[in-house]
């Protein structure tokens, strides 16, 4: 077992810590009682990922058109996921929006594609998945055609109109247009019409590396057009449940917790050995040979942590409310202890996650007074199906005991935590006298509530009142026994194939079937449960039953029978369940028909359920909100803040502003979520919410801003330059061309960036001169600078300068001014998406001017700081800049967490064909 206290906390953890420890000592003096259910936090910084219906309604609801929709979720979308190896769960990609966007972000293409369809197919539209060359992107249906959006490379394309987002075959088609001069040639939409790129036929921003369009055009070659008309590569279910019971904390933090002081992993340039502990990750692929999966790539920065405490309370009156069952046990003046000597009592905690979970701390202290006397503690991933003893006291007296549990735990959402006490003499003799569990869980640090320059308005509210029993088995190799009470008929295959199922009936043409149990320590209000299945053979079929009396009488959901393609279905039923329903059966029926020897008639991708259960207690008093963050400073320093908002329960769902000062965006650091004790609450301190140096800075509501640029005066003029480009990297400019030729470089530098332009290394002070063939009104300029070392533009880093100076005569020049390298994250507009590791060495750097100014020759003087390269230089008519809100929705008060309101619709799909 790993020991996870070395990793030390940071000093917003202290606090955060200190402040458990303070509500936790409040708790056990005073007792603790309720508990807040489905509790969600959410700011109108970015969407509300709880489930797939708030994050719909979140991202698109105040905008109108289905277009304008899709638009607003790629945006979302290129922001809470990144281009690496693929998170792998149960033998499958992971495609389910809500688990990635909450807990992984890790994808590839198939991954984000089979993403984009499940959100696509929640909104009621149409998609499609293909296969291109070495690619796979997605569509969507509306207005009458359908329309890519890939958001692995980060890239959409219009038509020619500039205004039509383009198909996957408008895209390779052969083509031609003024931007192309004319010339026809395949792929021609790819090469010269896509909305993210440095420039027409130049490259991707937001991509993972150096993606030339010229590289995506030939991903698009027609002949290797593969619509995968039997299958969509999506999945849906997942929803992110916070419960919280009172004196319990929850820490999200928007880093990795076991990051070593000083790591440097992180960094794209001179990266150091990537270390990492197994107690704050989910191994990819999950078992013992799994890498952490931001190991791959650590420039992503995309693993944070939680940290979740949680201390019951064993006292008479409120050990009820702490436990989720007991049996055999009663609280004593010491702990808690048999009910009767010589027979054994068993109390069981749940110990929940919300984000997956990936390492238990239990600290406990039990009494043992003879060798006959036993107290145990074993953990249950499978709400109590299974169990494992991880822990039996083998000494005497008081013993205090620390349980790190990793592998025991790791990739669970909930973890029950049974504890066995028998008495031999006495009853007291063995006794729990204390415990208490520390939880660390694995989340995506891009998808957490964010925090913007200025006025934030932040949403708390609390859901409908019930616990909630998730059971989401894997199916392959043989795995599907592992949680099963009955099966017939039934086999799985070693390993998915994607294109089918991979449990399905033994025999075909006979009804073949799992049954899984739940079993729940109060009243089950409502079933919902279902999954992904596939249905193609003649006379096949997939069923979803239920039973509440055992097994003696069944009830059909529903059944799926319908066999044209895509053979790739998502459904789910919501049940409500009578009264004093405690446990309840469910059957997944499959019937092959007239399957023939090349596949699976009828099969199951995945399966989930979910019983949701009264608590024993759903009132609380209040929650505690803290934010953390860090403030950007003029000179790139970062001073540290915090919010604290008290909320009492009678005022949910509650609305209040932070207000976040400093000269750019925030980083935010943590997010806090205390369910406070009426004795706490009380305090004078705890009443007060506000700022941690009393400081309301105000400010309006950050509004991005959408960048629209004119005519470039400079394209295709000849220029001359005062020093000779250098060669190095396969830089070089012979024939005095490639800076005004149209192609601006890549957003990415190193590697073969430098060839697409010149170079030049100090001291040398080149003086590129450009002839724009005559007077122009000038309104901006452009120069896309990168180089080495690869300095970061938003970390302040670039040192270099280059003067602008203008001309009508080409003997006096006066300045315009010098192109400003500090870059703020608040100023990249929105339409520019930002290469995936957040960092801009290769910027296409603007200086616009207040007032136009007439020119026909145009100077860009350079004093390079390191070895500067540049692939562009421009002279505009305008750079123009209007504000542009991505209009997150805040919640209104209704519940959006039903998945079967969310569910794709069946449109039958045909085959493609080149001719259609």
């Amino acid at each position: 077992m790993r020991d996870i206290s070395k990793h030390k906390p940071s000093r917003w953890l202290r606090v955060s810590l200190s402040l458990v420890v303070a509500v936790l000592a409040v708790v056990v003096s005073a007792g603790a009682k309720g508990q807040v259910c489905n509790v969600k936090v959410v700011t109108d910084a970015n969407p509300d990922y709880c489930d797939i219906g708030s994050f719909i309604y979140s991202a698109t609801s105040n905008w109108q058109t289905p277009e304008e929709k899709c638009r607003a979720l790629f945006y979302w979308n290129h922001t809470a996921r990144r281009q690496t190896q693929p998170m792998t769960l149960h033998g499958m990609e992971l495609a389910d929006p809500i688990m990635q966007f909450n807990d992984y972000g890790y994808t590839m293409c198939s991954t984000i594609s089979g993403m984009n369809c499940a959100i696509w197919g929640a909104m009621g539209y149409g998609v499609k998945f293909w296969d291109i060359t070495l690619h796979t992107v997605p569509e969507v249906e509306y207005g009458g055609r359908y329309h890519m959006y890939d958001n692995s490379m980060s890239a959409i394309y219009t038509l020619c109109d500039g205004k039509t987002i383009a198909g996957v075959v408008d895209i390779g088609a052969e083509g031609a247009c003024e931007k192309s001069g004319g010339k026809v040639e395949p792929a021609h939409v790819a090469r010269w019409h896509c909305l993210n790129a440095t420039s027409p036929n130049g490259f991707l921003t937001g991509a993972d590396d150096i993606r030339s369009l010229a590289e995506e055009a030939r991903c698009f070659k027609t002949s290797a057009l593969k619509y995968r008309y039997y299958y969509n590569s999506w999945d849906l279910g997942h929803r992110y449940i916070l419960n919280l019971r009172e004196g319990e904390a929850y820490t999200r933090y928007y880093h990795r917790l076991d990051a070593p002081k000083n790591d440097t992993s992180t960094k794209t340039e001179g990266a150091g050995k990537f270390t990492s502990d197994p107690a704050y990750y989910v191994p990819n692929p999950p078992g013992p040979e799994g890498k952490d999966p931001e190991a791959v790539n650590p420039r992503y920065r995309l693993r944070g942590n939680g940290l979740r405490v949680f201390m019951p309370v064993l006292s008479a009156g409120y050990l009820e409310r702490s436990v989720y069952s007991m049996s055999g046990v009663k609280a004593a003046s010491d702990g808690l202890t048999p009910a009767r000597a010589r027979q054994p009592g068993e109390v069981v905690f749940a110990v929940e996650g919300a984000n997956v979970i990936t390492n238990v701390k239990i600290k406990a202290v039990f009494f043992r007074k003879t060798g006959g006397d036993v107290t145990s503690v074993a953990i249950s991933t499978s709400n109590g199906i299974k169990w494992q003893e991880v822990w039996t006291n083998t000494g005497l007296g008081e013993t205090p005991v620390e349980l790190n549990l990793t592998n025991e735990v790791n990739g669970a959402y909930i973890v029950l935590v049974r504890v066995i006490l028998m008495g031999a003499g006495y009853a007291a003799d063995a006794t729990l006298k204390s415990i208490s569990f520390e939880t660390v869980t694995a989340l995506n640090s891009k998808t957490q509530p964010m925090l913007r320059l200025g006025k934030n308005t932040v949403f708390v509210g609390a859901g409908e009142k019930t616990e909630s029993i998730i059971l989401w088995p894997e199916l392959q190799a043989d795995r599907y026994k592992d949680l099963i009470v009955e099966e017939h008929n039934v086999a799985s295959d070693k390993a998915h194939s994607g294109w089918h199922g991979v449990l399905y009936p033994a025999k075909s043409k006979e009804d073949g079937w799992v049954v899984y149990r739940i079993d729940a320590p109060a009243d089950i209000t409502r079933l919902t449960y279902g999954g992904r299945f596939y249905n193609r053979a003649p006379g096949s079929h997939a069923d979803l039953l239920y039973s509440t009396d055992g097994g003696k009488t069944w009830a059909k959901s529903w059944s799926l029978t319908d066999t044209t393609p895509p053979w790739d279905t998502i459904n789910y039923e919501k049940v409500e369940m009578p009264k004093g329903c405690g446990s309840v059966l469910v059957k997944y029926l499959i019937n092959s028909g007239d399957v023939n020897e090349t596949g699976h008639g009828a099969s199951i991708y995945a399966v989930r359920m979910e019983a949701d259960y009264r608590p024993a207690d759903p009132q609380f008093t209040a929650l505690g909100i803290t934010f953390t963050w860090r403030e950007r400073q003029d000179d790139y320093t970062t001073v540290e803040r915090r919010h604290w908002q008290l909320v009492r329960r009678a005022e949910l769902p509650y609305v209040y502003v932070i207000n976040v000062g400093g000269v750019d965006d925030p980083i935010v650091e943590s997010l806090s979520v205390y369910a406070m004790p009426k004795h706490l609450t009380d305090w004078a301190d705890m009443k007060r919410s506000g700022y941690s140096d009393g400081k309301d800075v105000g400010g309006e509501k950050f509004v991005g801003r959408w960048e629209t640029e004119g005519t470039n005066f400079a394209l295709g003029r000849p220029y001359t330059v005062s020093v000779p480009t250098e060669t190095n990297w396969g830089a070089g400019d012979p024939e005095n061309k490639v800076l005004t030729d149209g192609v601006v470089g890549p957003t990415y530098v190193g590697g073969n960036s430098y060839k697409y332009g010149a170079i030049w290394s100090n001291p040398k002070e080149p003086v590129i001169t450009v002839d724009l063939g005559e007077t122009r009104s000038c309104g901006a300029f452009r120069i896309q600078v990168g180089g080495y070392p690869w300095w970061d533009a938003t970390a302040g880093e670039v040192k270099d300068k280059v003067e602008v100076l203008t001309s009508t005569d080409g003997r006096e020049y006066k300045s315009a001014g010098f192109v400003n390298f500090r870059l703020r994250w608040k100023d990249i507009p929105v339409n520019y998406l930002w290469p995936q590791d957040e960092r801009n060495c290769g910027y296409n750097f603007p200086l616009v001017l207040e007032k136009p100014v007439e020119a026909r020759y145009v100077q860009f003087r350079l004093t390079p700081a390191r070895i500067m390269s540049v692939s562009e230089v421009q002279a505009l008519d305008f750079i123009r800049y209007e504000p542009f809100d991505l209009k997150v929705a805040l919640p209104d008060g209704k519940d959006r967490s039903d998945i079967t309101a969310y569910l794709p619709k069946h449109t039958e799909s045909r085959p493609y064909s080149a001719g259609r």
